[in-house]
């Protein structure tokens, strides 16, 4: 039986933030992988990722938000030829 896997989505930010997210969250685990640590937690009923980076950055890594709408990409060639993007510039 196979899982389909969320959606996840991922932003950067400053090392300091990860400290904040923990004092709200649930850690499940951590580990240091290289010079980079890993966070597995729970916030906000979401399993969540945070990378504390070398150089002060941290990379958090979350699902996807389901009530989110989805953006899809619209390839300019392909639609110059059904007369799409003509629709699409209309409506920004």
């Amino acid at each position: 039986m196979s899982k389909t896997m969320n959606k996840l989505i991922w932003r950067t930010g400053k090392v300091s933030e990860i400290p904040e997210l923990l004092m709200a969250a649930t850690l499940e685990k951590s580990a240091a992988v290289g010079a980079a640590t890993v966070y597995h937690f729970k916030h906000d009923g979401q399993e969540k990722l945070a990378i504390s980076l070398p150089d002060g950055q941290a990379l958090i890594i979350e699902p996807l938000p389901s009530g989110r709408p989805r953006r899809r990409r619209i390839d300019p060639l392909k639609a110059e030829q059904t007369g799409q993007l003509a629709d699409v510039i209309d409506k920004s």
